[in-house]
């Protein structure tokens, strides 16, 4: 049988959490809580599906939440309290909490995925910007067998994303070194030269994902081969994908943009199930031009990953649209906090599944999907314990 304290102790010793909350300075002068009991709070919000600090005050009144950190007060800590060590939390701190997974990961295999059946693992990155509780912010996602978003800054107001995007990828390869991704993922907005020769420049490529054919010449260029059938200059293929249960079709060429030789495709999916949005086309541009037409196609839909796998995932769990705070920076710290937690969640879930037996066990019949694993793993967590 699953023991009951096993999330806790993935918490405790394969990511070694403890190890990472040294690294926060307590200014405190006689506490009475201790810090790391605080900070832990916070990350496990998204584990209990928490979305305001006033739910967490609710729920550290609990006989389960007092169990888990072995509080014999009448609480583990007051929405007041949470909300006062977020306010004077140094920035750098929770990013060193958030960054200091990636060793971790990397030692579990977690930060590689192959883009078709047989290929090559490769590192994928994704970038993108969103709008939670207020603030616009920009966040870096390592994509592989998890989602790790393993920074996120504050682009300050709408409009810009680009200038902090590129400060986070020079930011991003001097930390990452050897683990920076191969493949960035991006949407239009990063379609252009600057962005091109800033990633191909730290030897990596870059796939952008495009709604029209008209947001730049060469995409107008081959559609117009496309639509005049020149055979000679461009590759077609078609498939069926039983995993998404839908039909697509996908046509590619080769062309320049910023200096650089590209792959061009456009991509047509129809889903038959589907009553709305059955028929979808986008276009594709790279310039890793050893992408197979599988592989631009796989890489077109992981480009999604960072929206419904880390931004409405983290919405859904930790209500972080409605989740304001005047003050940016507390903001951030506990953004960090919670994406820390997601990660660690699906690093769980992950090592979970690697154990068909265990994994059975925690499933128990029910239908495996993320919600139905995250309300399991929840209840489990209830009648943990964390022995520090």
């Amino acid at each position: 049988m699953l023991q009951d304290a096993q999330i806790a102790d993935f918490l405790r010793r394969t990511l070694d959490i403890e190890r990472l909350f040294s690294t926060v300075t307590d200014i405190r002068k006689n506490p009475t809580i201790p810090l790391r009991a605080i900070l832990l709070s916070i990350v496990v919000m998204p584990f209990f599906g928490l979305t305001s600090l006033l739910a967490l005050d609710m729920k550290a009144r609990t006989k389960s939440f007092k169990k888990l950190f072995r509080c014999e007060r009448k609480m583990v800590l007051s929405d007041s309290t949470a909300a006062r060590v977020l306010t004077w939390l140094k920035p750098k701190q929770s990013e060193q909490f958030l960054n200091g997974f990636v060793d971790r990961y990397e030692e579990l295999g977690l930060l590689e995925k192959a883009l078709e059946p047989g290929g090559t693992p490769r590192r994928i990155g994704i970038i993108d910007g969103s709008q939670m509780g207020g603030h616009f912010h920009v966040t870096f996602s390592l994509h592989g067998s998890i989602d790790y978003p393993c920074m996120v800054e504050d682009q300050g107001k709408r409009g810009k994303e680009l200038p902090t995007a590129l400060r986070m990828l020079n930011k991003a390869h001097a930390w990452l070194g050897p683990l920076f991704p191969d493949l960035l993922l991006c949407d239009s907005l990063y379609f252009n030269a600057t962005t091109f020769k800033n990633v191909r420049k730290k030897g990596a490529h870059i796939l952008i994902k495009s709604s029209s054919p008209d947001f730049r010449t060469v995409l107008r260029d081959a559609q117009f081969l496309f639509e005049h059938d020149v055979t000679t200059k461009v590759e077609r293929k078609i498939g069926f994908d039983s995993e998404r249960w839908c039909s697509w079709s996908i046509e590619k060429t080769s062309g320049e943009f910023a200096g650089y030789p590209v792959l061009i495709a456009h991509l047509v999916e129809d889903y038959p199930k589907l009553t709305k949005n059955a028929h979808r086309e986008c276009w594709i541009v790279t310039t890793d031009l050893s992408l197979s037409s599988l592989c631009l196609r796989e890489a077109a839909h992981l480009r999604w990953h960072i929206e419904n796998h880390v931004f409405k995932r983290i919405s859904h769990l930790a209500g972080t649209k409605r989740f304001y705070f005047k003050d940016p920076r507390p903001f951030y710290s506990m953004l960090r906090f919670f994406f820390a937690a997601l990660a660690a969640l699906a690093a769980y879930i992950c090592s979970l599944k690697q154990r068909k037996r265990e994994f059975k066990q925690l499933m128990n019949g029910a239908k495996t999907t993320w919600k139905m694993i995250f309300a399991l793993v929840a209840d489990q967590l209830e009648d943990a314990a964390f022995c520090w």
